[in-house]
C-alpha cells in the first residue's frame, strides 16, 4: 500500500486555469470517494496523481518513492485488433505476481467481470460501453498495484455489475481513489470524501451520507456566522452614527472651553475605535451561504393535483415483445396505480426501455393487453433527448400554454438556469444541461405520469439531487428506469424487476427489493420456486382491480354487497400470500 502528499498543484490548459493551488494527502489503505461538479478538474487531478500528466507547479511525494499505480480511465481505448482475452493476458504477464497459470487466471477474471465467453475473441474496441468497463475492471482483478484510481467506474454498468464492483473494492487491501457521481457506490466503499470546488480541495471523514450531514452542519454554521456578523455591522453603524452626532453636539457646545473640548475629543476617540472595528469586519466579510432553492411545489404540480384520476392508471396483462425469433420478454403483467412511484430495474439489454416505449404508445408491435386510462397524461423522458429543439432557447423549449414565463423561469432557476441563462440556445449546452432542460420541459408539460428513462445520466451530483427534490415534490405518478441506486432508493416506493424475459413485482422500496431478491436467490439455490406464488399474487391484484372498478359503478344493494364481500375475501387472501 502507498501514501502520498501533494502541495500547491497548479494546472492550466490553453491559458485556462483548471487547478489552482491544490493540496492534500492520502494515507495508506484509504478508500477515497472524489466528487465535484462536471468540469471542475477531478480527472485532471487524478491523472496528475497517477503520473499520467504533470502539474505546471507543485510537489507530489510518494511513499514508497516509486509506487505501482493503476489508473482506470473513464473512456478506455484499446489497441486496434486486440481481443479481451489478449488484453487481459498481456496485463497478467506484465503486472501480475500470482503463481496461478496465466490462462486460468485470465479466464477466471473474465468470468468474474461478467464478460460472456463469446466476447473473449471479439475485438475489444467493438465492445459496448458497459463491456469495455467490465474488461478494464477485469484488469483490476489481475493486476498488482499499490494505488488504484478509478474514474467513473460504474458508468455504463447495470445495478448487478455495480454491486459486484462494490464487493471487489470493499475487499481490496489497496489505497483507492474513486471519482464517481454514484452516491450509493460511494456510500458502500468510501471511508473519506474529497470535494473539489472553485475554492479548493476539502476532505471529509466517512462515506457520502456522512459528507452530506457534515455539509449541512457547515451550512448552518456559516449561516449563523453570517447573521452574527451582519448584526454586529448593523449595530456598529448605528452606534457610530449616534456617537458622531453626540460628538458634533458636544464639540459645538464646548465652544472655546478647554475642559468641554477635551471631553468632546473622548467621544471622537470612541467612535473612531468603532470605525476601525467596522472596517476590519467589512474587510473580512463572511460570505452569505447559498442555500439551495426550494423546488417550486406549486409550479411542479400546477396541472396535476386538480386532475381526478381512477385508482388504476395502467393495466398490462401478458405483454410479449420479440424481434424476429428473439423473445425480449413475455407474460409481463402489472398494474400502475394513482400516486405510485415505481422503479423498473434489470440488467442491460433486458428490455426496460422497450417496455417503457410500449407503455407510452411509441412501440405498438407487441402482443398482450395494455389498458391506459384515457384521462391519463403521460410525459416521456427518453435517453436520446429528442424532444428538444436545439435551435431554440432554453425558455422557448419549456414554455407551454398553461405555464407563464415567470413560472417557467422560477423552475429553470431551481434547475440551475438563473437569469439570462434561459436565453441560451440548447445547441450550445452540455449533455448534462440538456438533460435538465428536457426534465424541466417534462415537468411543465402538465403530465400526471412521468415515464423516465435514465433521467440523471450525464449529471453531476448537485444536479442529480435537484432532480430528486423535484421528483419527491411531484404529486403525480412516476415510472422510472435508472441505474442510479441512490435515486431509486430515494424516489421509488415499489420495484419492478425485468430479468430473463420475466417481470417480478416487489411491494417496497429499493432496500426491500435487495433483501427480498437475495432471499429468493437463496431459496432458488435450495430448490424452492416462488413463481407460482408470485403469479397467484398477480392474478389476485388483477381481480381486485376489476372488482374495485365494478364497485365504483351504480349497482343495486344486493349486487354491491356480494361484490364487496368478494373484494374483502380476495384482499385478505392477497395479504396472506404477500406475507
Amino acid at each position: 500500500m502507498m501514501q502520498l502528499d501533494f502541495q500547491g498543484l497548479n494546472k492550466s490548459f490553453h491559458g485556462q486555469k483548471v487547478l489552482d493551488n491544490i493540496s492534500g494527502k492520502i494515507n495508506r489503505g484509504e478508500k477515497i470517494g472524489f466528487i465535484g461538479a462536471n468540469g471542475i478538474g477531478k480527472t485532471t487531478l487524478a491523472r496528475i496523481l497517477a503520473g499520467e500528466e504533470t502539474p505546471d507547479t507543485g510537489i507530489i511525494k510518494y511513499s514508497p518513492p516509486s509506487p505501482e499505480i493503476f489508473y482506470l480511465e473513464q473512456y478506455p481505448v484499446f489497441t486496434p485488433g486486440i481481443t479481451p482475452y489478449q488484453e487481459l493476458y498481456q496485463t497478467v504477464l506484465k503486472y501480475s505476481k500470482s503463481k496461478e497459470n496465466p490462462d486460468t487466471l485470465v479466464k477466471k477474471s473474465l468470468n468474474q467481470a461478467g464478460i460472456r465467453e463469446k466476447l473473449w475473441t471479439q475485438e475489444a474496441g467493438s465492445l459496448s460501453g458497459g463491456e469495455k468497463t467490465k474488461l478494464m475492471l477485469a484488469k483490476v482483478l489481475v493486476r498488482d498495484c499499490d494505488f488504484l484510481i478509478l474514474d467513473e467506474p460504474t458508468n455504463h454498468l447495470d445495478m448487478e455489475s455495480s454491486a459486484w464492483l462494490e464487493e471487489i473494492v470493499q475487499k481490496m487491501h489497496k489505497t483507492v481513489l474513486v471519482i464517481s457521481h454514484d452516491r450509493y457506490f460511494l456510500d458502500k466503499i468510501a471511508d473519506k470524501i474529497w470535494e473539489l470546488t472553485a475554492r479548493g480541495l476539502k476532505c471529509y471523514d466517512g462515506n457520502y451520507s456522512s459528507y452530506k450531514t457534515q455539509k449541512e452542519k457547515e451550512l448552518k454554521n456559516a449561516q449563523r456566522d453570517y447573521e452574527k456578523q451582519q448584526a454586529r455591522i448593523k449595530h456598529l453603524k448605528e452606534t457610530i452614527n449616534e456617537m458622531k452626532n453626540r460628538y458634533a453636539s458636544a464639540h459645538k457646545a464646548a465652544g472655546q472651553n478647554d475642559f468641554y473640548r477635551a471631553k468632546a475629543k473622548k467621544h471622537a476617540g470612541a467612535f473612531k475605535a468603532k470605525e476601525t472595528e467596522l472596517k476590519r469586519l467589512e474587510k473580512n466579510l463572511v460570505e452569505m451561504p447559498k442555500r439551495p432553492r426550494s423546488p417550486a411545489f406549486e409550479i411542479i404540480n400546477k396541472n396535476v393535483l386538480n386532475t381526478k384520476l381512477p385508482p388504476v392508471l395502467i393495466q398490462a396483462e401478458n405483454l410479449m415483445k420479440k424481434y424476429g425469433e428473439k423473445v425480449v420478454f413475455q407474460n409481463v403483467s402489472f398494474n400502475l396505480r394513482r400516486g405510485e412511484k415505481v422503479a423498473l430495474v434489470g440488467g442491460n439489454g433486458t428490455g426496460k426501455t422497450t417496455l417503457l416505449k410500449i407503455i407510452c404508445d411509441i412501440d405498438r408491435e407487441y402482443q398482450g393487453s395494455l389498458k391506459v386510462n384515457p384521462s391519463l397524461h403521460m410525459g416521456y423522458f427518453a435517453q436520446e433527448l429528442e424532444v428538444l429543439d436545439h435551435q431554440a432557447s432554453i425558455l422557448d423549449n419549456v414554455l407551454t400554454e398553461q405555464i407563464s414565463v415567470q413560472e417557467a423561469r422560477i423552475l429553470l432557476a431551481n434547475l440551475f438556469f438563473p437569469g439570462d441563462d434561459v436565453f441560451k440556445k440548447v445547441a450550445v449546452l452540455s449533455m448534462g444541461e440538456k438533460c435538465r432542460v428536457a426534465f424541466a420541459k417534462l415537468i411543465l408539460s402538465g403530465a400526471n405520469l412521468l415515464v423516465l428513462d435514465e433521467p440523471t445520466n450525464h449529471l453531476d451530483i448537485i444536479s442529480k439531487e435537484k432532480i430528486e427534490e423535484v421528483l419527491e415534490e411531484f404529486g403525480g405518478s412516476v415510472l422510472l428506469v435508472s441505474h442510479d441506486r441512490y435515486l431509486v432508493q430515494r424516489i421509488a416506493h415499489k420495484i419492478m424487476q425485468l430479468e430473463e424475459g420475466q417481470l417480478k413485482y416487489y411491494d417496497g422500496g429499493y432496500d426491500y427489493y435487495l433483501s427480498k431478491s437475495r432471499k429468493e436467490e437463496k431459496q432458488r439455490s435450495a430448490g424452492i420456486d416462488d413463481m407460482d406464488i408470485i403469479n397467484h399474487i398477480r392474478r389476485l391484484e388483477y381481480e381486485l382491480a376489476y372488482l374495485g372498478g365494478k364497485l365504483s359503478e351504480k349497482l343495486d344493494e344486493e349486487e354491491k354487497a356480494r361484490l364487496n364481500e368478494e373484494f374483502l375475501a380476495k384482499a385478505k387472501e392477497l395479504n396472506s400470500y404477500r406475507k
